[in-house]
């Protein structure tokens, strides 16, 4: 979360060549390596005693501070935007990012990132209300698929563990809610966007940390936060939108889904966290569910597939 979704770069007029192509799917498997590093770097920073909404406004803000100035000279293009939808993106991206890394506190990564890819449920669910998009029918039945995998990882984990899973699942509300936001703002350069939600979600998370989470920090604490700011979330958005001038959007959307497995692997490493027998059987269900519904939808729009999500987290 991704973490946050968002169109960055817009597809090439003319298909790149083969080598192009290939430095473009490098590019993106360095992206979804980089991004699946929120899971781990999250579970040391608790461990250290650095508590979740401390981690996620200083990751927004250390982002922030990084792509202001990518964003500044486009910032015109915000006046493009219909009232209301850059703070609606902005509360949206704030909650998603709390409650992922606050659901990494109170349950296992692979839980936390599985769910939250549920994201195109709630698209699915939610897009005819707010943005009068209406997806197929065979798209919702193949999201099944992923609402079956939900429904094994809620019953069959550790009740200790259900506290952290309602937060994942608001998570992943929270990524479709981003997901809809920037379809509501793609007239707004995507550099633009990306800095607002970082910048407006580290600032309304700032209080809460402050009152709420850890006020002295040591220097390996802040190493980690700097390696989660730039290494997880700012490097792999550069790639990202380099990537996406190579590489169709769909294709790339799929590519993208080597994070929820990278994820689990990087914090058993870390951490020696192993998934319940319940996420690995449920996300099979969850990731066959999600990877069909982009499919559908890039056969739905073959000249012109929709830009891929990408977590924030």
């Amino acid at each position: 979360m991704t973490d946050l979704p968002t169109p960055i770069a817009v597809e090439p007029a003319a298909p790149p060549s083969g080598r192009g192509r290939a430095a473009g799917v490098l590019a993106l498997v360095a992206a979804a390596t980089l991004w699946s590093l929120n899971g781990p770097l999250i579970k040391l920073l608790v461990q250290d005693g650095v508590a979740g909404i401390t981690i996620a406004s200083y990751r927004s803000l250390i982002g922030a501070l990084l792509f202001l100035p990518l964003a500044w000279p486009r910032r015109r293009t915000l006046r493009g935007a219909a009232r209301g939808w850059p703070l609606a993106a902005v509360l949206c991206f704030t909650g998603m990012t709390a409650s992922f890394v606050i659901a990494n506190e109170l349950a296992p990564a692979s839980s936390a990132i599985l769910l939250q890819y549920t994201s195109p449920i709630w698209v699915f669910l939610l897009a005819p209300l707010l943005l009068r998009e209406h997806p197929r029918r065979s798209e919702g039945l193949v999201l099944i698929l992923a609402m079956t995998g939900i429904g094994i990882i809620v019953l069959g984990s550790p009740p200790a563990h259900l506290r952290g899973l309602i937060v994942a699942l608001g998570s992943g509300l929270g990524y479709g809610l981003v997901t809809l936001t920037l379809r509501g703002l793609r007239r707004v350069d995507a550099r633009v966007v990306t800095a607002l939600n970082a910048l407006g979600s580290g600032v309304l998370l700032l209080g809460p940390a402050l009152v709420w989470g850890t006020p002295d920090l040591g220097p390996r604490q802040w190493v980690l936060l700097l390696v989660l700011g730039i290494v997880q979330f700012t490097v792999p958005y550069l790639l990202f939108a380099w990537a996406l001038q190579r590489i169709e959007a769909h294709k790339a959307s799929l590519l993208l889904l080597l994070e929820v497995v990278l994820n689990p692997i990087w914090t058993w490493v870390a951490v020696r966290e192993q998934p319940p027998a319940a996420v690995l059987q449920g996300g099979v269900l969850i990731l066959a569910g999600v990877a069909g519904q982009m499919l559908l939808a890039a056969r739905r729009q073959p000249t012109a597939a929709p830009p891929p999500s990408v977590p924030p987290e």
